[in-house]
């Protein structure tokens, strides 16, 4: 049981790293003119969260695993090896669900009366045809949803660089859009917004 113990405090102790690890870069990804935005760029932030996130499910799994076997060991019930193979691997599956459900792709958000603008048929008003012209960094539109968005002033203050915007230029960047923002960012997007697949050009809008 000491080399349990040892194993559940070093485990513990890296959780509280890589957790501190994952709330700074999600702070420096919400926010990137804070301080901690500062000290690295939107993109070091996610790859450096990404590779938090992996290390915090194993982690976390060896830490728990490990109270479990200390918890166990002090029940008469469990003391058998027997029985302590059922319970691990009662709690192995439990892990193993968890993580597979999570793994299970999310279909984008939608909002009321949205249109998926892959499937839009329009007449008389906005397509998708005329919104790719659009595909330059002096005119750069996308469409998220079914609203379209001249996103051109944003391409050179974009957190997360020129490119993560240029590469989707003209095109329905619905699915990258919600993968990798959140809400906040959703409503932020709508001062950029111009116009709806089917409908006429919002010229009070456009940038």
């Amino acid at each position: 049981m000491k080399r349990v113990t040892k194993v559940l405090v070093v485990s513990g102790e890296l959780l509280i790293a890589v957790s501190l690890v994952l709330m700074a870069t999600g702070l420096a990804m919400r926010d990137p003119t804070s301080a901690l935005g500062s000290l690295m760029s939107y993109e070091t932030a996610r790859r450096a969260h990404t590779l938090a996130a992996y290390l915090f499910v194993p982690l976390f799994y060896v830490h728990a695993t490990a109270g479990l076997l200390i918890a166990l060991n002090r029940v008469k019930a469990f003391r058998s090896e027997r029985a302590l193979k059922v319970a691990l691997g009662i709690w192995t599956a439990v892990v193993a669900g968890v993580v597979l459900m999570s793994l299970v792709p999310q279909s984008s958000p939608t909002f009321p009366g949205s249109v998926s603008a892959s499937n839009a048929t329009t007449s008389g008003g906005l397509t998708l045809a005329e919104m790719a012209k659009h595909n330059s960094s002096s005119d750069c539109w996308v469409v998220v949803e079914d609203g379209i968005y001249n996103v051109t002033s944003l391409i050179d203050t974009h957190p997360g660089g020129r490119e993560a915007i240029l590469k989707y230029c003209g095109t329905n960047a619905t699915e990258v859009f919600f993968r990798e923002h959140t809400q906040k960012d959703y409503e932020v997007l709508q001062t950029y917004y111009i116009g709806t697949i089917g409908e006429p050009l919002n010229t009070t809008k456009n940038r």
